[in-house]
């Protein structure tokens, strides 16, 4: 299979979980569709650290809102909870 038409279909499947769960913080063993959707995310975030991610990959999936350090965003959010 096509290395881009795999990735895209990743993609889809992560705007489907987002779609469902409202968030795209997949744990890393999720299985959807028979494919390893967490862990597919997880080599996206390792990419992204090392800067190998493609530009462009790295805006699409920041538009649908991926985290790229999730525990720095838990924090903020239990923070901002505790503040309110």
């Amino acid at each position: 299979m096509n290395p881009i038409t795999t990735w895209n279909e990743m993609f889809n499947l992560l705007k489907i979980y987002k779609e469902c769960k409202g968030h795209c913080n997949v744990p890393r063993s999720y299985m959807e569709y028979g494919k390893n959707l967490g862990n597919w995310l997880h080599k996206q975030r390792e990419k992204k650290k090392k800067g190998d991610l493609n530009g462009l990959r790295e805006k699409r999936l920041e538009e649908v809102g991926v985290a790229w350090d999730v525990l720095s965003e838990k924090w903020e959010k239990n923070y901002h909870l505790l503040l309110n």
